[in-house]
């Protein structure tokens, strides 16, 4: 295999991160007041755990399952999955909660506030949708590349 493996789990998170525009096309960015050509936090699929399982299916193709390299990317990956699926949840509540104290002062001082995301995390669905497009992507560029 020519192709550095490190190019793989990128280039997978990046298609990933990018194909949320097809996935979610109910989202508009400028109602949110984002910009629409950058990535954004949750929706379907997850980026981070796409990346993550892609990283775990290269280490497993190329050390193995008995290898300590993939025990450690198995432990990466269940960090991952505990931030996408817990933590960026309570960061999104903390966000929604935010929101609506801004919105209880007047006017013109809720301007000098920035826009504050609600939904940082994932639902279950949406990160077991990012693993399979992981793995199936990383199983599809080692052929590819191989």
């Amino acid at each position: 295999m020519n192709t550095p493996l490190f190019l793989i789990p990128l280039i997978v998170g990046l298609m990933t991160q990018f194909s949320k525009r097809f996935f979610n096309r109910n989202w508009s960015p400028e109602l949110h007041g984002e910009t629409p050509h950058l990535p954004r936090y949750g929706g379907m699929p997850s980026a981070h755990t796409a990346f993550a399982f892609s990283l775990l299916t290269v280490i497993a193709y190329t050390a193995g399952f008995t290898s300590p390299l993939f025990v450690i990317a198995v432990v990466v990956a269940v960090i991952i999955l505990d931030d996408a699926l817990r933590m960026r949840i309570f960061l999104g509540r903390h966000g929604e909660a935010l929101v609506h104290l801004i919105s209880l002062l007047p006017k013109e001082e809720q301007k000098s506030f920035p826009h504050l995301e609600k939904k940082l995390g994932h639902e279950p669905v949406e990160a077991l949708v990012g693993a399979s497009v992981g793995i199936a992507l990383t199983l599809m560029l080692l052929i590819i590349f191989s």
